[in-house]
This record gives C-alpha cells, sequence and structure tokens, in this order.
C-alpha cells in the first residue's frame, strides 16, 4: 500500500469553506476530512472527492451504517451553509475556579459560591464574564470582525461563530477564524474544565475598541497597550475600558482600568 501523504492546506481549506466549517450532516465543528470514494480504494486527496464529517457520522460512513449517496447529497447541500451562525457546540467548563490568558496576560481567580468576574468591558458592556453556578463555571464571551459584526460568541459555555468568514478551522482544541490567507481575525484554545486562552481576538463596543494580540492587549488608534502580567486574586472586574461619556461609573473593583479620551 502507498504511503498517505497528508492532504495539502490549501485543499482542505477548500473543502472547509465549501462545507461551511462543520460537519455537512450535522453542523458539528469538530470535523474530519472524509474521502467520499475511499482514499484505500483509490479515493483522491482533491478537493471534489472530499468533505468533512463529525466524529460520529464519519464512524457511522464507514461501518456503512450512513449509504454515501446521502453523504455526496449533504456535501453539495451541507448542514450550515443556509445558516448565519454555527450550531452551538458545548464547551466543558467546571468547578470553581478559571485561569484566562489574554496574549500575554493571565488572570486567575477562584469563584465564590454564585459568583462572578467581568474580565473584560467596554463602558457598560460587559463582553468577557466568567461565573460559577451550581459548580459549573460558565463562559461568556464576544468577539467582533474589523468591522464591528458579531464573529464569535460563547453564551453560558455555547459556542457558536459567523458562518460568513473567510475560514473557520477548528483544530484539536485551538478554534481560528481568518478574514484572508494569514490574516487571522480570532484565535481561541479551550483548556476545559478551567482554562481559557485567547490569542488573538477584538472586543467592540460603540465604537471603542480593546484588541487581544499575542504580545498583549492594546486599544487601537489611542496609544495605548497593556503586555505581560499576572494578575490573582478575587475581583468583581479585570480589564474595564471606558470613554468620557461613562467616566463618572465607579470602576474600583477593577484590576486594570483604561481610560479612554474622545
Amino acid at each position: 500500500m502507498a504511503e498517505r501523504s497528508p492532504i495539502p492546506e490549501g485543499t482542505k481549506r477548500v473543502v472547509r469553506r465549501r462545507c461551511g466549517f462543520g460537519c455537512v450532516l450535522c453542523g458539528a465543528p469538530i470535523y474530519q476530512y472524509d474521502h467520499m470514494h475511499d482514499w484505500a480504494l483509490g479515493g483522491a486527496d482533491d478537493a471534489e472527492n472530499l468533505t468533512l464529517l463529525c466524529a460520529s457520522h464519519h464512524e457511522e460512513k464507514t461501518k456503512k451504517l450512513i449509504p454515501l449517496e446521502k453523504v455526496r447529497r449533504a456535501n453539495k447541500d451541507p448542514f450550515n451553509r443556509s445558516r448565519e451562525s454555527s450550531p452551538a457546540h458545548i464547551l466543558h467548563y467546571f468547578g470553581d475556579s478559571f485561569e484566562v490568558i489574554l496574549g500575554s496576560l493571565r488572570f486567575t481567580q477562584k469563584l465564590d459560591a454564585e459568583g462572578a468576574c467581568k474580565l473584560v468591558s467596554i463602558n457598560s458592556e460587559t463582553l468577557l464574564k466568567l461565573r460559577l453556578e451550581e459548580g459549573n463555571l460558565l463562559i461568556t464571551l464576544k468577539l467582533y470582525d474589523v468591522r464591528g459584526e458579531p464573529l464569535v460568541t460563547i453564551i453560558d459555555n455555547e459556542l457558536t461563530y459567523k458562518m460568513a468568514s473567510w475560514d473557520v478551522e477548528f483544530i484539536g482544541r485551538a478554534l481560528t477564524i481568518r478574514e484572508g490567507k494569514k490574516k487571522i481575525q480570532a484565535r481561541l484554545a479551550f483548556g476545559p474544565p478551567r482554562l481559557l486562552n485567547l490569542q488573538r481576538g477584538l472586543f467592540v463596543h460603540r465604537g471603542l475598541r480593546v484588541e487581544v494580540t499575542p504580545d498583549g492587549v492594546r486599544v487601537p488608534n489611542h496609544g495605548i497597550s497593556l503586555q505581560g502580567g499576572a494578575w490573582t486574586g478575587v475581583y468583581g472586574r479585570g480589564i474595564v475600558a471606558y470613554d468620557k461619556h461613562h467616566s463618572g461609573e465607579n470602576f474600583d473593583d477593577a484590576f486594570l482600568i483604561i481610560p479612554v479620551d474622545e
């Protein structure tokens, strides 16, 4: 048997985009590349012969519990292609403590019973929040694209992402969303039960932007940046950015306060 070579990255990107970045049968964002005509029987590694299936549907197809014709039909009309957002994917976080990495900044905290931390807030809008409910660590996160449109949303551990993105790739524990070749808009690495690593992303509220990059956190166009640092303790808020219209609010429970003059 010939040695199997990796599927070219460009080919995989074409398949992901055609299939709506998820299993063509159910839309699940964790998927495998499937040769509709089996590779072992001479199926090619080209985009026309490849599709995306979740592990469950892939196994069913391998065991011939799903007819090949059904997979081919779904490949032509993938589950996600008619949707604006992906189906919700559940993240498995639990326990009374968390560790969140934002670029080069690290936040850790143990939450009190029914406690919460608004880790990133812009003006009066909370865009990253962690809370404890009946032993479950629940994450809420809102990331935006460069036009200020919702890109990635997590509501109490239910993850969805925008289907109109140029490319969405979920490999291992990392979700990467691109606006073009080598242009990453968001990258998150999930480490249940307590770790969330946001390596790149954009928070937006009414025009005020806070950007996370591998170097740290910055406020574009205002010359404000935070690089490195670790914060541990009990606090109600982590990073708060605000403009002059919200300067009268009380942010005493925040670890990092970023006032922006506008």
